[in-house]
């Protein structure tokens, strides 16, 4: 049976840019993940269960390099709620340029696409100005105009979640 880890022991494991997984006692994983992810939250470290006898530590953004890229995640937020407003209003009035954009809606979100470009966005329908961290990174890796964003978000929506803890977007 695997030993269950200390936090220090995840610490020395976890390289960012990379995942470390480490095996814990069968059944264990969610209340090993729990409890490493409370005493290691402030190290930005995150950890999460994998499966019943696996846990999965990544090593995010730190709060340094978090408020480095704030004006550009600011940017970011405005640029996407400035089109996500305007598609869903062009939408909701029958005035969308469908040759322009293809719109699938799906649950309470309208996914719109960008024939040309391949931009993709996201929108809440019933208020566009909603921010999903997954949607808001999908929108950035489209459009390509966040490289910093980009560059820190090396654990994707792991990365785009605890930015959004950081900037107080939660």
């Amino acid at each position: 049976m695997p030993p269950i880890p200390s936090p220090e022991d995840v610490l020395r494991s976890v390289v960012r840019g990379r995942t470390t997984r480490f095996e814990v006692p069968e059944g264990t994983a969610s209340i090993v993940a729990g409890r490493l992810r409370r005493q290691l939250a402030e190290q930005d470290v995150l950890v999460f269960a994998g499966s019943s006898s696996q846990c999965t530590a990544l090593r995010l953004m730190g709060t340094d390099e978090a408020e480095r890229i704030r004006p550009e995640l600011d940017a970011l937020v405005a640029d996407f709620r400035v089109l996500a407003r305007t598609l869903s209003r062009h939408y909701d009035q029958g005035t969308l340029h469908e040759d322009v954009w293809c719109v699938e809606p799906h649950g309470v979100h309208l996914g719109f696409v960008n024939r040309d470009t391949g931009v993709i966005v996201e929108a809440h329908a019933g208020d566009p100005d909603d921010l999903d961290p997954y949607f808001l990174l999908l929108f950035a890796e489209t459009t390509g105009a966040y490289p910093g964003v980009l560059d820190a978000c090396v654990h994707g929506f792991h990365d785009m979640c605890h930015l959004f803890e950081v900037a107080g977007l939660l």
